[in-house]
C-alpha cells in the first residue's frame, strides 16, 4: 500500500513520536522513524541512521518509479504493443495530474525520508546523546550519512518538481533568471510543525551542496557501496554541479572520485553479468533490495518485474538500434519474439532466482567519466583528462574502439546509451533544454522545450493542506489547484 503524507502531516506525525516509547526502533531499525528517546545513545543513532536507507527503496522512489518513469516519460522506453497491464500509461502519454503518476508518492516519501534524516542530524548536532565510548570519527560518519541522504532526496525532489537551474522562461516559472531564481521545493532542515513554502531552486542547490560538502568531509570510513562514504558524497556532488551548470566543479569532483582508485570500470566480458551481481567494483552506491524489508513491493512492482515479468515496457526502437556492432550494452536490449526490444538491465540478483529482486545502481564510475567529459567539453577545459579520453575509457570497457574526436552530441549519445533505463534520460533532456522526441508515442510524439510537462505538479493534497506552498508557485502549475 502506498504511503501518502503531506509535509505538515509528516512533520506532525514525526514530532508526536518524541513522546513515544523507543522500543519500536530496536525491533525494526531499518524502517522506523526515530524519536527523542530512540536517539539518546550512539547505538540507537546507528540504528536510526541505518533506517534511512530502506525507505529509498519505496516503490515511489528507487524501488520502481524513480527508475522507470524518467525513461518512460522521455524517449528511451515505450509501451509494449503486445503486453499491457495498464502500468505507466499516464507517464508514457504525459497526462499525469497532481494526484497520479510519480508525483504523489515521490513527493510524500521524499519528505518522509528528509524528516527522518533531520532527526538524526539534529540529534547529533545537539550533542546530548550518550556516546557510549564512540569516537568523533564514528559520530561524524553517522552525521555524514544522514546529511548525504537528506541532500540526495532534496536534489531528487527538485529535479522532479522544478525547472532546471538555468531556466529563463518567466512565463512558465516566475523569477527564472538563469541562476535558479524560480520556484523550487521546500527545504526542510528540522522536524517541526509548520507549513514550509517553496524555496528557490538556487536555495535548494545551495543547501544540497552544503550538505554534500559537509558529508564528504565528515565521513572517513571506507564503507562498501551499500552505504554512504566520502566518495559517494563527492560522486553525487559531481552530478549536482553538472545539473547546476558548474562545469569546473563537476569535473573536479568527478576527478576526485575517479582518482580515489576505489572503483573500476567493468570489463566488456563481465558487463552483462554485472547487473545480476551486487557490490561490484564499478558501483559507487547501490541500494540493497531484500524481500523481507517493509519497503519491498512484491507482485513484480519493480523494474525487473515490469520489464521482464509483465513486459509492459520495452526499449524504444531508435535507442535499441543505435548501439554499434560489438557494443556489449546492446545485449541488454534484446529483440524478442514479438519484434520488440526487451530490457534486461534488471534480471534479478544472482542466487535469488527472482526478477523482482534487483539492487538499483544509484551511482556508477562510468557516470563519473561521462560527467567529466561533458563538463570539460562545455567548459573547454581538461580537468583530470580530456573529454576524448574519458569517452574512450568507457567505450573500451564496452567492447568498442576509440573515437578520434568527440563533441557535445557524441558525449550525450554515449551517456544515453550507457545510463539507459537507470532513471536519467528525462532529466538529461530537461537540464539541456532539449525537445522530447518520441516517435513511438502516438499521443505525445513530440514535446518541444520548454513545456510545463517537463515538471511534475505539486500534489493536490499538499496544496490543500499547505497554503504557503503556493506563495512561490508557478502560474501554469497553479491551474491544477
Amino acid at each position: 500500500m502506498k504511503k501518502v503524507y503531506n509535509i505538515l502531516g509528516i512533520i506532525l506525525s514525526i514530532a508526536l513520536l518524541w513522546s513515544c516509547s523507543s522500543d519500536f526502533i530496536d525491533k525494526d531499525p531499518k524502517t522506523s522513524i526515530s524519536n527523542e528517546k530512540a536517539l539518546s545513545t550512539y547505538d540507537k543513532l546507528v540504528l536510526a541512521t541505518n533506517g534511512l536507507y530502506a525507505p529509498l527503496l519505496d516503490r515511489s522512489l528507487y524501488g520502481e518509479s524513480s527508475i522507470l518513469a524518467p525513461d518512460v516519460m522521455a524517449d528511451n522506453v515505450v509501451l509494449s504493443s503486445v503486453k499491457a497491464s495498464g502500468r505507466y500509461i499516464q507517464e508514457f502519454n504525459l497526462t499525469m495530474g497532481s494526484n497520479d503518476g510519480p508525483s504523489d508518492g515521490v513527493y510524500s516519501m521524499g519528505y518522509y525520508i528528509i524528516c527522518a534524516a533531520c532527526n538524526v542530524i539534529n540529534a547529533i548536532e545537539a550533542n546530548k546523546f550518550d556516546r557510549q565510548g564512540a569516537t568523533d570519527a564514528q559520530v561524524n560518519q553517522l552525521l555524514g550519512e544522514a546529511l548525504f541522504i537528506r541532500a540526495m532526496v532534496h536534489f531528487d525532489l527538485c529535479r522532479w518538481f522544478a525547472y532546471p537551474y538555468h531556466f529563463t522562461d518567466t512565463k512558465l516559472a516566475p523569477g527564472a533568471d538563469g541562476a535558479g531564481g524560480h520556484p523550487g521545493i521546500p527545504v526542510v532542515l528540522t522536524t517541526e510543525i509548520g507549513k514550509p513554502a517553496r524555496s528557490t531552486v538556487h536555495k535548494v542547490y545551495e543547501q544540497v551542496i552544503s550538505d554534500l560538502k559537509r558529508a564528504a568531509d565528515l565521513m572517513t570510513e571506507k564503507k562498501v557501496c551499500f552505504w554512504a562514504s566520502s566518495e559517494v558524497a563527492k560522486a553525487l556532488l559531481a552530478r549536482v554541479y553538472l545539473y547546476q551548470g558548474n562545469n569546473q566543479d563537476a569535473a573536479t569532483m568527478a576527478t576526485e572520485v575517479i582518482g580515489s582508485h576505489r572503483y573500476e570500470l567493468t570489463p566488456a566480458a563481465d558487463f552483462v553479468k554485472y547487473w545480476a551481481l551486487e557490490g561490484q567494483k564499478e558501483t559507487i552506491f547501490e541500494l540493497q533490495s531484500n524481500k523481507t524489508d517493509d519497503y519491498f513491493y512484491g507482485g513484480n512492482n519493480n523494474p525487473g518485474g515490469v520489464y521482464l515479468y509483465y513486459g509492459d515496457l520495452v526499449a524504444a526502437n531508435e535507442l535499441a538500434t543505435s548501439y554499434e556492432e560489438g557494443d556489449v550494452r546492446a545485449k541488454l536490449v534484446v529483440l524478442n519474439k514479438d519484434g520488440e526490444y526487451t530490457v534486461n538491465k534488471y534480471p534479478g540478483r544472482e542466487g535469488t532466482g527472482n526478477v523482482e529482486i534487483n539492487n538499483p545502481h544509484i551511482l556508477r564510475l562510468a557516470e563519473m567519466y561521462l560527467i567529466r567529459a561533458e563538463a570539460n567539453q562545455k567548459n573547454n577545459s581538461q580537468i583530470g583528462d580530456t573529454p576524448l579520453n574519458d569517452v574512450n575509457a568507457v567505450r573500451a570497457k564496452r567492447g568498442l574502439s576509440g573515437l578520434r574526436v568527440v563533441d557535445g552530441s557524441t558525449i550525450a549519445s554515449e551517456r544515453r546509451k550507457e545510463l539507459a533505463f537507470e532513471g536519467h534520460r528525462w532529466f538529461d533532456l530537461s537540464r539541456n533544454g532539449q525537445d522530447n522526441v518520441r516517435p513511438g508515442c502516438k499521443a505525445t510524439p513530440l514535446v518541444t522545450w520548454p513545456d510545463k510537462r517537463f515538471v511534475l505538479p505539486i500534489p493536490l493534497y499538499e496544496m490543500k493542506n499547505n497554503g504557503n506552498i503556493c506563495l512561490l508557485y508557478t502560474s501554469d502549475a497553479a491551474d491544477d489547484k
